[in-house]
């Protein structure tokens, strides 16, 4: 169910298999960043130049990262108030491109004119109730909107998510501006039938050439030729609708985060893996329970009972009970499915349809047969004679077979220990890494321009707090949000290219960012054409590091004519991590927000140790204060870290389920060879206790062979698991080491469990008395 749904998300729109997704690979002269929004003039342009492209759509906003107040106007002429986060802005062809099915309001016109809005199903009953909700007015932070359609819920099963879809024509910048280098919008494409997207995505470059080109030289006043020979470049591709979702590689600005293709692979195998332990532990159970069913067989066959009736019979066994597994299974899939969903943070439902129950019921009789062929042929194949002498037979290549076994289900589940171990020690990593600031006992306000001109005001109120022990403001977040700039350094011939966010004179302090060489912002100055670099930034300048305060960058604003700033770095910070551990630090550049940002969105409040109550109780009284009539959005900033590895914990949490199962499931095929072995060696323990040897004696002897091959299974799982875990950790720039403690843990574990399962049927054979050992029944 959980694959099913993997692999089904975005194959309901009916033009799925044309649709595209237009992305960019942005290449910076020290890394690289992909990122899922690109240049809005890009998509008239990729319709108009190439006959393979039908149609092109823009969908400006999405990622639910900044809250929004909606406003409604009631009948009885009573104000609503709600906070909204899902809002886009698409094309007018977005219905016709994407099957969102309107149920009030037609595809072609919902979207054509400025402030038109199409809502949900969900939004229309939370607003309007059993109303009629188009041709309603909604208010909102950025203008009033007339409510011109309703849309289906967005299925979960989407790479996107929305409430709200206003007219783009709604968003001035988008039309006036012309744009071939900035990002700021998600473009989908609709392919002519036939078309080969890697034809296309071969002609993109001669796209940026003619279009990007002039606005890279006239913003930066260099060659685009000196500009790529700096190492800048931009790689457009193509990505198709269907695999938006399972995409391996991560893409900056996406709607929300996706899954991975590679985490399908594994989950796949590895179940599949856990159900081949289950099927040898079948084996292993059933050939030890042939001490009980030897003669059974030697009567059946001194009797003139076939040997093909036998066999016939023990598959008939194994099939059924396979079966009865299956409907048990059935069960415990339907009372496991709501925490399931709660670990794996879906929605999963258990539909059972005829196709599917025949499906999983023709699955579990093959189970049954492969799960019991082996013990059928072995069992039918016992010599009458020697059976009914009570001398069981083995041979060479039946022990090497049960053997090998063990091994095989023991080197599975040392893998999934070891690997279980290793995903949390990155997930602690992550967690416990220093980020180059202070990510504890911060609350960050959110929507905090609403405060307008009082948020100054409201800021000093905030320090003024017992509980409150720094507040600063900022444009963004560090925490994987941020905009890209470009400068020219004085004397330079390489354009530096920068990431970089805007914030007032006291957010270094309350962010606890160091200061390494000159000076941080400061009401004493007035730095509207001051920016802090990182280290990174600094080594590019390619200068003495005492040389580097006091340089001039130069940046330009596109516009006709073109506005020239010239700043001046005042110091240098620390780098600190902007982006997920998953990246390395790049160039990063700090901007006062007295340039054109004079009321920050964010305000970030440092709380005292031990004093969190306190200090929202009091935030929210000083909120209420000054903005009575808005709502107070916050939130902790830590929290919003956690978020960003929210799919590899999850990831992880599913994997130690899996690993705990494999464990109980090796042992107790473990658990029947242990029973089989003390079965064959009855009459050895009954001669030794004769002659003399104690019952410790015995369990150690019993259970030497079974260490033997957890040491084997350990050897053969290290390897294994040191070279998958490594390839999965490349995924992260900042990483753990696995180290040996990893293996020893969870080979000692192994061991332990294995010791501790053995060691009942080793005891139980050892007490028996000798004399019932020895006897021939």
């Amino acid at each position: 169910m959980h694959v099913e749904d993997e692999l089904s998300y975005d194959k309901f729109h009916t033009k799925s298999d044309r649709v595209y997704k237009f992305v960019l690979e942005r290449l910076y002269p020290d890394h690289i960043t992909r990122y899922a929004i690109t240049p809005h003039s890009f998509s008239e342009v990729l319709v108009r130049d190439f006959p393979e492209v039908k149609n092109a759509v823009r969908i400006f906003g999405g990622g639910g990262n900044n809250a929004v107040i909606v406003r409604y106007l009631d009948e009885s002429g009573e104000e609503k108030v709600f906070e909204e986060t899902r809002f886009i802005a698409a094309d007018s062809t977005f219905f016709d491109l994407f099957s969102f099915k309107l149920v009030a309001g037609d595809t072609e016109n919902v979207l054509k004119k400025p402030q038109s809005m199409v809502i949900t199903q969900a939004m229309a009953t939370k607003y309007f109730g059993d109303g009629e909700p188009v041709s309603k007015i909604l208010k909102t932070d950025f203008g009033e909107f007339t409510v011109t359609g309703v849309v289906e819920n967005v299925p979960e099963n989407s790479h996107m998510e929305f409430d709200f879809v206003t007219s783009m024509t709604s968003i001035p910048f988008i039309f006036q501006n012309e744009n071939f280098t900035s990002f700021s919008t998600h473009i989908y494409l609709e392919l002519e039938s036939g078309a080969h997207p890697g034809a296309l995505e071969a002609k993109f470059p001669r796209i940026v050439e003619r279009y990007a080109a002039p606005q890279i030289e006239q913003n930066l006043n260099t060659s685009y030729e000196q500009y790529v020979a700096a190492g800048n470049g931009y790689n457009y591709s193509l990505i198709s609708l269907e695999d938006v979702h399972l995409h391996p590689v991560e893409y900056q600005s996406e709607f929300k985060p996706g899954g991975d293709i590679n985490d399908v692979y594994i989950f796949v195998s590895i179940a599949l893996l856990i159900l081949i332990i289950a099927c040898i532990n079948f084996m292993n159970l059933a050939t030890a329970r042939s001490t009980e069913r030897a003669r059974e067989v030697g009567i059946r066959k001194t009797l003139g009972s076939p040997r093909k009736q036998l066999i016939g019979q023990f598959l008939t066994e194994s099939v059924l009970l396979s079966l009865f597994a299956t409907l048990i299974s059935l069960g415990l899939v339907y009372l496991a499915l709501p925490y399931f969903n709660i670990l794996a943070e879906k929605g999963l439902e258990l539909n059972l349809k005829s196709w599917s129950v025949a499906l999983i019921f023709i699955f579990g009789t093959a189970v049954g047969l492969l799960a019991g062929a082996y013990p059928a042929f072995v069992l039918s194949g016992f010599n009458p004679v020697s059976v009914m002498k009570g001398k069981l037979q083995t041979n060479r290549t039946g022990n090497w077979l049960r053997n090998g076994l063990v091994v095989f289900q023991f080197s599975i589940s040392i893998f999934l220990i070891a690997g279980t171990l290793i995903v949390q020690e990155q997930m602690t990593f992550i967690k416990n890494k220093d980020l180059g600031y202070q990510k504890e006992r911060l609350l960050v306000i959110e929507r905090a321009g609403v405060l307008d001109a009082q948020q100054k005001a409201f800021m000093d109120e905030l320090r003024k707090l017992p509980a409150v022990e720094a507040v600063g403001g900022s444009g963004t977040l560090p925490v994987n949000r941020f905009f890209g700039v470009q400068f020219m350094p004085a004397g330079a011939s390489e354009v530096l290219t920068v990431n970089a966010m805007q914030l007032d004179d006291h957010y270094i302090t309350t962010m606890g960012f160091e200061i390494i060489q000159g000076r941080g912002f400061s009401e004493d100055f007035n730095d509207s054409l001051s920016v802090v670099i990182n280290e990174q930034t600094a080594e590019l300048l390619d200068v003495d590091p005492e040389d580097v305060i006091g340089m001039k960058l130069t940046n330009t604003i596109p516009g006709d004519p073109p506005v020239i700033l010239e700043f001046e770095v005042v110091g240098v910070v620390k780098s600190f991590h902007y982006m997920t551990l998953k990246d390395m630090i790049s160039p990063f550049v700090l901007m006062s927000n007295e340039n054109g940002l004079p009321n920050v969105p964010f305000i970030s409040v440092r709380v005292k140790s031990d004093r969190l109550q306190e200090a929202l109780a009091a935030v929210e009284s000083k909120w209420s204060e000054f903005a009575p009539q808005e709502p107070l959005k916050y939130k902790f900033l830590d929290q919003e870290l956690n978020e960003l590895y929210k799919t590899e914990a999850n990831s992880g949490k599913v994997f130690a389920v899996f690993a705990a199962l494999a464990i109980i499931i090796a042992c107790v095929g473990l658990f029947g060879l242990a029973a089989y072995m003390a079965g064959l060696r009855t009459k050895e323990i009954g001669v030794r206790k004769v002659m003399g040897a104690s019952v410790i004696a015995i369990v150690l002897l019993l259970s030497k062979d079974f260490t033997k091959l957890i040491f084997l299974a350990l050897v053969i799982a290290i390897p294994l698991c040191w070279f998958f875990m490594s390839r999965w950790l490349e995924g992260f720039a900042y990483r753990t080491t696995i180290g040996a403690d990893t293996f020893i843990i969870a080979g000692l574990a192994a061991v332990l469990i294995a010791w501790i399962t053995v060691s009942y049927q080793s005891v139980k054979a050892a007490i028996v008395n000798p004399v019932k050992s020895l006897r021939n029944e």
